[in-house]
C-alpha cells in the first residue's frame, strides 16, 4: 500500500483540510500580490503546515494563476512539484542546526538572483532547532531580504523561535483538525481506494489521531494494506487495539451511583479477563476530561455522541458527575496511578481510587455529613467519651473511661494551654505554613494536598484547615498517621509544642472564622478519643 499522505497530498489551498481561515488569507495575498518577506506557520504536527508551504511556493511563482491557485500544469509549477526547482529550498531545521549550515545554504545563496523562477522560496523546517547562533547569523537577512526572496518557517514549538525573528514575520497558528473534517477527508480517500470502510473503523481512526490528518492516513494506509476492500472493527481490531473506554465508562457510571460493589465485582472481573490495569488508569483519566469538556463546552457534548463506541458510552453519562466531582477524581486518579507505578498493586489502587471517589462525589459528601463516621484510634492510651442512646436525651455531663477520669483530662487541658499556645496566631500559621511544605518534600502526596489547603482559624491550641475537597480532609485529618506527622512538623516549625491540626469544609463568611470547637471536639482532637453512640 503506498503511502496515503504522499499520494493525496494537497495540491491546493482549498485541498487543505481543517486550515480554512489560514488557507484564504494566503490565496488573497498571492491573488492581489501583496507578499510578506517571512512567514512563520506554527502548530501541531500533521495538520498542513509544510503542504501549505510548498502551495504557497508553487502560486506565487505559477505562470497563470487561478484566483490565487496555482496552476499546477505550468513549468513553475511542474518544476516545484517534481521537485526538480533550484529556487525552492527546503531544509530540515533539525539535521542542520549550525550557524555553518545556514550561511552554506541561504546566507551565501540567497545573494544570487532566481535562476529560473520569480521568487527564491526558503521553506525551514522544524526551524525551533535552529541553534541561537544561527538564529542571529539569519536575523539580518530576514530583515532586510532581496526582493525576490521569501521565507517560510515551520515549527511546532512557537515559542522557542527568538522573538526577534517572530516579530519580522507574518504568523499563522495552524490547529487540530476537528473529528468531521478528518472523517470526511478519510472517506474521499477510502472512495478513491475503492474500499468500503465502515463509519465506525473511520470514526475511531479519526478519534485515534487526535487531530492530525498524518496519523489518521498512516492508520488508514495500514487497514487497506491488509489487502480487504471491506473494512469493519474486526478486521480494524487487527491494527489498532480496541479501546478500553466502553470499560472506563461503565466503571465510571457505577462510581456516579456509588455502587462499591459493583465497581469492586466489575473489576475482579477484569482481572479474571487478563484487562491491565495500568492502561485502564490512563482511560479513567482521559474519560474524565472529556466528560469535563463535554459537559462545558458543546463541540466536545457533540464529538462525545457522534464518536466511537467510547465516546458513545461516555455521552450516556453525561452530568452525572458535577465538575467539582471531576476534578477531585482526577486527581484521586493520578495518585492513586503514581502509588501502582511505585509498587502499589494495580488494582487495589484501582479499587481505592473510584471507591474513594463514590464516597467523595457532591451525593456521596452530602449522605457522609448525615452519618458519624469513627476515625481509628491511636496507640497508646486514649479517652473514650459516650452519650446516652436513647433518642431526645441530651447529656449534660459527657462520661470519660479509661485510666484517666475526666478531671485528669481538664486538668491536662489546663496545662496545654498555659505553655502560651493562647500566644498562637493565624498569621503564625501562614509564616510557617511554607516552611511546613517544605519539610513534608519526601510526602509528595500530603504535599500535594496542602498546596490546595490553607490554615483558616486558630482557636486555642488548634489550628483550621480549610480543604476544597471532603476525599482530602479525610486523607489529612481522617488519617491518624498523616495527621501525627503533620503536627509533629508544624510543632517543630513553629515552636508551639501542643498545637493540634482540625480540618474544615466551610469557607470563612465575612472574615470570620469558623465556630471554635467544643471543649469535648478539642479533647477528642488532643488525645484521639472517640465518640462512641
Amino acid at each position: 500500500m503506498a503511502n496515503l499522505s504522499r499520494a493525496y497530498r494537497p495540491s491546493l489551498f482549498s485541498e487543505i483540510a481543517g486550515q480554512d481561515r489560514i488557507t484564504e488569507i494566503l490565496r488573497k495575498e498571492v491573488e492581489q500580490n501583496k507578499l510578506g518577506h517571512a512567514y512563520l506557520f506554527s502548530g501541531p504536527r500533521g495538520v498542513g503546515k509544510t503542504t501549505a508551504a510548498r502551495i504557497f511556493a508553487k502560486a506565487v511563482n505559477c505562470l497563470d494563476l487561478k484566483a490565487g491557485e496555482p496552476c499546477l500544469k505550468c513549468a513553475a509549477c511542474t518544476s516545484i512539484s517534481n521537485q526538480t526547482a533550484i529556487d525552492i529550498i527546503e531544509m530540515d531545521a533539525a539535521s542542520h542546526t549550525s550557524v555553518e549550515n545556514i550561511r552554506e545554504s541561504v546566507i551565501e545563496h540567497i545573494r544570487f538572483v532566481p535562476a529560473a523562477l520569480k521568487y527564491k522560496v526558503y521553506i525551514i523546517d522544524e526551524a525551533h532547532m535552529l541553534s541561537t547562533q544561527a538564529w542571529n547569523a539569519l536575523l539580518k537577512t530576514i530583515e532586510e531580504p532581496p526582493a525576490y526572496a521569501l521565507f517560510i518557517f515551520a515549527t511546532t514549538e512557537k515559542h522557542k523561535v527568538p522573538a526577534t525573528i517572530v516579530s519580522r514575520c507574518q504568523r499563522f497558528d495552524f490547529t487540530r483538525i476537528a473529528q468531521t473534517e478528518l472523517v470526511k477527508r478519510l472517506t474521499e480517500i477510502a472512495k478513491k481506494e475503492n474500499a468500503d470502510v465502515q463509519a465506525d473503523v473511520l470514526n475511531m481512526i479519526a478519534s485515534r489521531s487526535d487531530g492530525c490528518l498524518r496519523d489518521a492516513e498512516s492508520l488508514l494506509g495500514q487497514l487497506l494494506g491488509l489487502g480487504e476492500k471491506k473494512i469493519n472493527m474486526d478486521l480494524a481490531s487487527l491494527i489498532m487495539t480496541p479501546s478500553q473506554l466502553p470499560i472506563a465508562a461503565e466503571l465510571l457510571s457505577l462510581t456516579a451511583e456509588h455502587d462499591v460493589k459493583g465497581i469492586l465485582g466489575k473489576l475482579e472481573t477484569l482481572e479474571g479477563e487478563g484487562i491491565s490495569f495500568l492502561p485502564l488508569f490512563d482511560d479513567l483519566i482521559a474519560s474524565l476530561r472529556k466528560l469535563m469538556l463535554a459537559q462545558n463546552l458543546k463541540n466536545h457534548a457533540d464529538a462525545l455522541k457522534n464518536g466511537e463506541a467510547g465516546d458513545k458510552a461516555l455521552a450516556q453519562i453525561l452530568n452525572k458527575f458535577s465538575d467539582k466531582d471531576l476534578m477531585n477524581g482526577s486527581l484521586i486518579l493520578m495518585e492513586r496511578r503514581r502509588d501502582a507505578k511505585q509498587g502499589l498493586d494495580p488494582r487495589f489502587a484501582l479499587e481505592l481510587g473510584l471507591c474513594a471517589i463514590a464516597a467523595s462525589s457532591d451525593d456521596a459528601n452530602t449522605k457522609h455529613q448525615e452519618t458519624n463516621i469513627k476515625s481509628p484510634p491511636p496507640a497508646g492510651p486514649r479517652s473514650s467519651i459516650s452519650y446516652p442512646a436513647e433518642a431526645g436525651q441530651t447529656p449534660t455531663q459527657p462520661i470519660v473511661s479509661d485510666a484517666r477520669d475526666a478531671r485528669d483530662v481538664k486538668d491536662e487541658m489546663d496545662e496545654m494551654d498555659a505553655k502560651g499556645v493562647s500566644d498562637f496566631s493565624l498569621d503564625d500559621c501562614f509564616t510557617a505554613w511554607p516552611k511546613l511544605l517544605n519539610t513534608l518534600e519526601e510526602h509528595k502526596s500530603l504535599v500535594f494536598i496542602l498546596k490546595l489547603c490553607k490554615p483558616v482559624a486558630v482557636h486555642g491550641h488548634e489550628m483550621v484547615i480549610h480543604f476544597q475537597y471532603p476525599y482530602h480532609q479525610q486523607t489529612i485529618i481522617g488519617n491518624i498517621r498523616n495527621k501525627s506527622l503533620i503536627e509533629t512538623s508544624f510543632r517543630n516549625i513553629s515552636g508551639f509544642q501542643n498545637l493540634v491540626i482540625s480540618g474544615s469544609l466551610e469557607k470563612e463568611k465575612d472574615g470570620e472564622p469558623a465556630a471554635p470547637k467544643t471543649q469535648i471536639g478539642r479533647i477528642l482532637d488532643a488525645f484521639g478519643g472517640q465518640v462512641l453512640s
